[in-house]
C-alpha cells in the first residue's frame, strides 16, 4: 500500500469542485478488472494526462456502500438473466468528506449509465418521507418491498482528465458483507471509465490496453453475492468468475 501511495503523489491534485465540470451522470462506463501488482506502472503511465481527486489532503478515499434489493432479490435477478435495462439502489457514504447520498442506478437498454441521487440529511433513511418519494419517483419499486441486502466497502483513486475528456476510477480494497459473512477481493482492481461516449483513443483506455488489461463487464454488486450466497443462481457469472482466477494468479 505504501508504494501505490508514493504512485499517488506524483500527480497534481484536483478538488471537487473542478471534478463537476464532467460529473457524467448519464455516461458511457467502460470497466477493466486486473491484478494490484499492476497499479504502480498504470499510475505511472497515467500521470502526464490525469490529475487525481484530493479531499483533506487524502488521494486515497474510502466509501461505504449499503446497496437494497427486493426480498426476492429483483435487482440481482435482473442482472443475472442479462436484462438490459437494470437498477440498483444505494446508500453511498464519502466516508472523508462525510457525505451521504440516496443514489438510484440505470443502466439502459443502450448500454448508458444513468445516475440519479440526492444527499441524505443527517439520520435519513430508505424510510424517510423524502428519501420514499425520490425513490418511487426514479424507479419501479416500492419502498416497503426493499430491504438492505449487502454492505460493500472500498478504497478509490479518482482520476479527470486534464483537458477534462473523462473521468476514471480505481478500487480496490473491496469488502463485501451480508448476512453475518464476509468476503474480501484481493489483490483485485476494478478500473472504470466514464465518458460522454466511448472514445478508443482515451488515455485511459490505451495505458490499459499497454498493460494488457482490456475491457470487460463487472458488477461488484452481483460478485458479492456470487461469492456470499450459494443459494443464488449465477450460471451466467460463472465465465467471469473463472477469467478472475487466471487474472489474479
Amino acid at each position: 500500500m505504501e508504494e501505490i501511495l508514493g504512485h499517488i503523489k506524483a500527480f497534481n491534485p484536483t478538488s471537487l469542485s473542478k471534478m463537476n465540470a464532467i460529473k457524467l451522470l448519464n455516461r458511457q462506463d467502460t470497466k477493466y478488472v486486473f491484478h494490484q501488482r499492476k497499479l504502480p506502472v498504470i499510475l505511472d503511465d497515467l500521470n502526464a494526462y490525469y490529475d487525481v481527486l484530493e479531499i483533506e489532503g487524502e488521494r486515497l478515499l474510502s466509501y461505504e456502500n449499503q446497496y437494497f434489493d427486493t426480498k426476492d432479490f429483483l435487482f440481482y435477478n435482473n442482472h443475472q438473466r442479462g436484462m438490459l435495462n437494470r437498477t440498483k439502489i444505494r446508500i453511498r457514504k464519502y466516508v472523508e468528506s462525510n457525505l451521504s447520498f440516496i443514489e438510484i442506478k440505470r443502466k439502459t437498454n443502450k448500454s448508458r449509465t444513468v445516475k440519479n441521487r440526492i444527499p441524505l440529511i443527517s439520520n435519513e433513511d430508505i424510510q424517510s418521507e423524502r428519501v420514499a418519494n425520490f425513490i418511487e419517483s426514479n424507479s419501479s419499486v416500492k419502498v416497503a418491498d426493499l430491504s438492505e441486502k449487502l454492505l460493500i466497502n472500498f478504497q478509490r483513486i479518482t482520476l479527470a482528465h486534464k483537458n477534462l475528456e473523462d473521468r476514471c476510477t480505481l478500487d480496490f480494497n473491496l469488502q463485501a458483507t451480508w448476512n453475518g459473512k464476509k468476503y474480501n477481493f484481493e489483490n483485485l482492481v476494478i478500473a472504470e471509465l466514464k465518458q460522454e461516449k466511448f472514445r478508443h483513443a482515451s488515455n485511459f483506455n490505451l495505458s490499459l490496453k499497454k498493460n494488457k488489461v482490456y475491457s470487460g463487464g463487472f458488477s461488484k454488486y452481483c460478485f458479492s453475492f456470487f461469492n456470499l450466497n450459494s443459494d443464488l443462481k449465477n450460471n451466467s457469472f460463472k465465465p467471469k468468475s473463472h477469467q478472475l482466477e487466471k487474472i489474479l494468479l
